[in-house]
């Protein structure tokens, strides 16, 4: 038996778009209802209130006949701006296999790119200078494999020791600490079971960036 997965508004209580998964691998994508269907209700209802949900799910929401065409009326004038019409239309004589493995090759990124990412638990902070609502600091992390990595960051307030990031940075050689991941960005990661819950409590969701 398919599943089909919609997107949903959390705000508004309403669904649109949809793609499925066949027993053979992923199926439909309704492409244009779900770029009309995140537009529309990012702009009129935040980011913050979309999610994706399958019909199988408690909370699945019916859509009516007549919300669906109110939908299609509210959004006649959204239309996805695309490289990809142009995409489909030079290689149209393509079968679809192919057509597969020439969007790979047509968008594969060749130019290098010296950042890297972990996903860790902080263990440890050490302050290495303070002022001017920055603070310069060093630390250990351990990621999901179990290795420990040194970062070094500038940022606007410490992060919380004990908590799991999402680290993105540049290998390079510290003077003193030797190899060191110089951050970029840091930003907590939510669990599934954690996102659910700021559903309907907002707790502190900061991102802590520099």
């Amino acid at each position: 038996m398919p599943t089909y997965y919609y997107f949903t508004c959390l705000k508004c209580r309403t669904r649109g778009g949809v793609f499925g998964e066949q027993a053979w691998g992923w199926g439909n994508f309704d492409m244009i209802e779900s770029f009309k269907y995140l537009a529309h209700h990012i702009r009129t209802c935040g980011e913050n209130s979309i999610r994706v949900i399958s019909e199988d799910v408690d909370d699945y929401v019916d859509q009516l006949h007549g919300e669906y065409n109110t939908f299609l009326e509210q959004t006649k004038h959204i239309f996805p701006h695309s490289k990809d019409w142009e995409f489909l239309d030079r290689w149209k004589t393509l079968k679809v296999e192919e057509m597969k493995l020439k969007w790979v090759e047509e968008n594969r990124i060749m130019h290098p790119d010296d950042r890297m990412k972990i996903c860790g638990v902080l263990d440890a902070v050490d302050i290495l200078k303070e002022g001017a609502g920055r603070v310069s600091f060093s630390a250990s992390v351990t990621d999901d494999d179990g290795k420990v990595w040194k970062i070094v960051a500038n940022m606007r307030e410490l992060p919380i020791l004990k908590h799991t990031y999402i680290i993105i940075g540049v290998i390079q050689e510290h003077s003193i600490l030797g190899e060191v991941i110089e951050v970029y960005k840091m930003i907590p990661r939510v669990s599934v079971q954690e996102e659910r819950g700021n559903d309907h409590d907002s707790g502190d969701n900061r991102a802590i960036t520099n």
